[in-house]
């Protein structure tokens, strides 16, 4: 019984292979993945006899892909998988293939021949594994994998000057966000904030040390942005998720602020974070410049109680996790008896003119223009001038107590005095009193003077002017001629005009600028000649100096009076 159908049975097993193989090439040939002449053995097709159906299901998606910026790969262990994330899903072996996959709004990958795997929530190491295990229960034999190829996006809440929803994606970091909302400030189209009518534009002063980024789970992360591009660490400038609400304070620098000063590379006023120490304060300043002392650093503390600074000093190979606390002002001290790069500039007659190099408080006049090739046969000395250019904050510091100092003095009593002052103060700073004729024809040493950094030695050549301004006729320039008085350049500028007080008129030298009788004083080559206009006194005033004397006349009455009683 058994002898007679065993032969019938192997020829029907014969024939559904033969039929299962007919139908398994047919669909691999439509879908040109099948190669008949590998080496892959005709039962191991029967593993992934459903991969042609499978992959034409695909043929029909459209899903569009693009690339944009990244800073660096994605972290599978930290990156959550949510709607609209795009994977490509790969199953290697008898058939290889690359599907792209979309996971669906509801937070699943749909996978045809597999089913729905829930994605939603979990890190992208997390969903790797359960996606592959997944498929492999399907194709056992085959190589699986899972790959990021292109984030979602989605909103996030933006609290600052604007108000706003923006579209971010899980590799948006909160600097992005930061950038948009200045530039949409800056926006006058968009924020154009008038204060009393008037045209002052309003400037956004955002935090960028105290980000808040607000976490839909109830937790909060601090970004510090200068804290992140210091020391690229992603905890200081993380990435955004579903649901943050970002908020960017503002104009916290002017009550919540550290200084650091000295020896760094950018000093001034930076914002303060609550997590500050010396080592990321002095990155606020860019880090130490190229002549700082390291292990002499100050830190000035305020005391609420004494209202007074006290002094900690620090080094900063032991003390970088030192904690800086609110408004402390931190000093980066310099090296001692650093040689710096101090430079003056020397034009005009000069044989050789350009930038030379000055050693700190030594090089003189003198020594600058033997180093520049001496000066030309054209030079003329009465004309030359030697210009300062002083530190700018010490200039207006300097000024601004110049400007105060006006109260102890007695000579300043009328507003046109007031003026005259200023004016003489602000034009005249960065003039060098020098007598290059003494220096250079008598030798006289008093007049050598020390060059500071950045002073601008110009050896003038001889004008052959004279200037006359004022109350003339024709304003300008005149031809210099040796042996004329003041008199002949006002002639040579039409004479006096009608206004003018000839008897006030003055000689002002090119060099000093100082004034001078002019007709006590000799016309030089370059000199300023100044005709002043009468000043016609006011009925008023006369009145109010007429009641000044009659004052002060009963006044000295009332006391010869008094005193011829006492007797």
């Amino acid at each position: 019984m058994k002898t007679k159908f065993f032969p019938a049975i192997v020829m029907l097993l014969l024939f559904a292979a033969m039929n299962t193989y007919g139908q398994i090439n047919q669909s691999s040939n439509q879908t040109s993945t099948y190669n008949p002449n590998s080496n892959q053995g005709i039962f191991n097709m029967k593993i992934n006899a459903d991969s042609p159906e499978l992959m034409s299901q695909f043929n029909t998606q459209n899903v569009q892909q693009k690339t944009f910026p990244v800073d660096k790969a994605v972290n599978p262990d930290y990156y959550t998988v949510g709607p609209n994330d795009m994977f490509n899903l790969g199953i290697f072996g008898y058939m290889n293939q690359t599907i792209p996959l979309v996971v669906t709004l509801e937070g699943s990958l749909v996978i045809p021949t597999v089913g729905e795997v829930k994605v939603n929530g979990l890190t992208l190491s997390d969903a790797k594994r359960k996606v592959v295990n997944a498929v492999k229960k399907r194709y056992y034999s085959s190589d699986v994998s899972l790959t990021l190829s292109m984030p979602r996006t989605f909103l996030v809440t933006v609290y600052s000057s604007i108000q706003s929803k923006m579209d971010v994606t899980p590799l948006t970091r909160a600097s992005e966000i930061v950038s948009r909302v200045y530039y949409d400030t800056l926006d006058v189209s968009k924020i154009s904030y008038k204060f009393n009518n008037e045209k002052n534009e309003f400037v956004p002063q955002m935090s960028l040390r105290n980000i808040e980024i607000i976490h839909k789970n109830g937790t909060t992360d601090i970004a510090d942005l200068y804290r992140y591009f210091s020391t690229n660490e992603d905890k200081y400038n993380p990435y955004l998720q579903e649901g943050d609400l970002i908020k960017i304070p503002f104009g916290l620098i002017n009550k919540n602020y550290v200084t650091v000063e000295g020896a760094v590379q950018l000093g001034g006023t930076y914002e303060y974070n609550k997590d500050d120490n010396l080592e990321s304060v002095i990155s606020l300043g860019r880090g130490f410049d190229t002549d700082a002392e390291p292990d002499s650093i100050t830190v000035f503390r305020s005391d609420p109680v004494t209202r007074k600074y006290k002094s900690i000093d620090l080094s900063f190979e032991k003390d970088k996790n030192f904690k800086i606390n609110v408004f402390d002002r931190v000093f980066v001290k310099y090296k001692a008896n650093t040689v710096m790069n101090l430079s003056v500039m020397v034009l005009g007659e000069i044989n050789r003119p350009g930038v030379y190099p000055i050693a700190q408080k030594s090089t003189t006049l003198k020594e600058i223009i033997e180093m520049a090739g001496g000066m030309k046969p054209t030079a003329f000395l009465p004309l030359c001038i030697l210009f300062r250019k002083y530190d700018d904050e010490y200039t207006r510091t300097d000024t601004a107590e110049v400007f105060l100092n006006r109260r102890a003095n007695d000579l300043i009593v009328q507003t046109m005095d007031k003026d005259n002052f200023e004016v003489d103060v602000l034009s005249r700073r960065n003039r060098v009193v020098v007598d290059f004729e003494k220096l250079f024809k008598e030798n006289d040493l008093s007049q050598n003077v020390i060059l500071e950094h950045k002073d601008v030695v110009y050896i003038n050549d001889d004008k052959k002017i004279v200037y006359v301004y004022g109350q003339v006729s024709n304003e300008g320039y005149v031809p210099f001629k040796e042996g004329e008085n003041y008199e002949y350049y006002i002639k040579k500028a039409g004479g006096y005009s009608l206004a003018a007080d000839d008897g006030d008129t003055r000689i002002v030298r090119f060099n000093s600028r100082g004034w001078y009788k002019a007709d006590e004083t000799k016309v030089q080559s370059g000199d300023f000649i100044y005709v002043p206009k009468v000043v016609k006194t006011k009925f008023g005033d006369k009145i109010t100096l007429i009641a000044t004397i009659l004052g002060s006349l009963v006044s000295i009455l009332t006391t010869y009076i008094l005193i011829k009683n006492t007797n």
